[in-house]
């Protein structure tokens, strides 16, 4: 008998093929860098102080519970078993942060753009997305049966053009994000919140790599903005300055009440655990006071723009900058020379981003230190 194994082989081949094309990836630890390429962009998730608060919350509320409430598991889908008043306390005060009517809590910021996108859109609807969305939300609208058209990075008209070949009555959806993970860019959210007037459309924002970082007590670009109550949908991701995990979906009760029996990541999903949610709620409480942690990363911003000579940086205005090195070899070799000085960085290679358009992702926190920031610039443009 044969001891191959068709199903193994079918990985292994896969594997093979991708080393051989220069794109298999691999978990690597980054824990003695300088950090250059995490979201952490307030540095919660390495704020003892917060770990200390999150650690005695638990301590308190771990005191008022009986001998047969759950402590460590949430034990099952919110819908069986697994909601608790905490959860519900928690997205009453995360909504009234981010001024929206409700917000419902999901596991993570990719099953919140899933089930969104996903159980929202209907066959008889189109949904118009920004070439450059994060896979979550292309993943969702690979699940959506809605009609999708896809506009240029940013180009309303562009947008306009698609929007113009269906009648005003067609149920039609926009998708965007705030800022764009790769780029760093903004995008022009004023701009189409005016044309819905014209084009009637609904516009769905994710705002990943905004919430915490802009607005009023961080409560995004789109609060920051004036604009939150034309939105439709907004996703706010905990794990980037919030320094925790999860997202929640703000909108409408309606909104709420529609995901809560629509959408599948959250119905067939064990309920985040007690001490995920009220780590969240003491993290809450710290992005809203974070202040002096925004003006920090704004100035670092400013700063490390500020010392950039070479014509290989990208223009973007926000935490995410990014060093262009053309072909996956090369800017994988550039990388690699910045990881040997000490620096925690990432190569993007095609086909995450377009051929000719690679490049190292860089991010930075209101923690990073001007001397660091100095030392990776000088290592990402010299030539030796």
């Amino acid at each position: 008998m044969s001891n191959t194994n068709p199903a193994n082989n079918r990985l292994i081949n896969a594997l093979s093929e991708r080393k051989s094309a220069g794109l298999l990836r691999a978990l690597v630890s980054v824990d003695q860098l300088a950090d250059f390429c995490s979201n952490d962009y307030l540095g919660l998730a390495k704020n003892r102080e917060l770990a200390k608060q999150i650690s005695e919350d638990i301590q308190i509320w771990l005191s008022t519970q009986d001998q047969n409430s759950p402590i460590n598991g949430s034990t099952g889908s919110r819908l069986i078993s697994g909601n608790h008043s905490y959860m519900e306390d928690f997205e009453s005060k995360c909504a009234a942060l981010h001024q929206a009517p409700a917000a419902l809590l999901f596991s993570s910021g990719f099953e919140a753009n899933l089930g969104l996108i996903a159980s929202l859109t209907q066959k008889e609807h189109v949904i118009f997305c920004d070439k450059l969305l994060h896979a979550s939300l292309i993943d969702g609208l690979r699940l959506s049966p809605a009609e999708r058209r896809i506009f240029k990075h940013n180009d309303l008209t562009d947008l306009v053009h698609l929007l113009e070949q269906y009648p005003l009555e067609t149920i039609k959806w926009v998708v965007v994000e705030s800022i764009y993970s790769m780029d760093g860019d903004v995008a022009p959210l004023q701009e189409l919140v005016a044309l819905k007037a014209t084009y009637n459309f609904e516009l769905i924002v994710d705002e990943a790599h905004a919430g915490g970082v802009y607005g009023p007590n961080g409560a995004g670009l789109c609060v920051e903005l004036g604009i939150q109550d034309s939105i439709f949908a907004r996703v706010i991701t905990f794990g980037k300055a919030w320094g925790n995990a999860g997202a929640v979906v703000l909108g409408s009760e309606e909104l709420r009440t529609y995901l809560i029996n629509f959408a599948r990541p959250f119905i067939y999903s064990t309920a985040p655990t007690p001490h995920h949610v009220l780590s969240l709620h003491t993290a809450m409480s710290f992005v809203a006071k974070a202040d002096a942690e925004r003006i920090s990363l704004l100035a670092n911003i400013h700063h490390f723009r500020s010392l950039q000579t070479a014509a290989e940086w990208g223009d973007s205005q926000t935490a995410i900058q990014t060093f262009f090195v053309t072909g996956n070899e090369e800017v994988r070799a550039k990388a690699a020379k910045a990881q040997a000085a000490g620096f925690a960085v990432k190569p993007i290679v095609f086909p995450t981003v377009p051929k000719g358009k690679e490049r190292i992702r860089i991010t930075l926190t209101a923690s990073t230190s001007q001397e660091a920031m100095q030392r990776l610039i000088h290592t990402l443009e010299s030539n030796a």
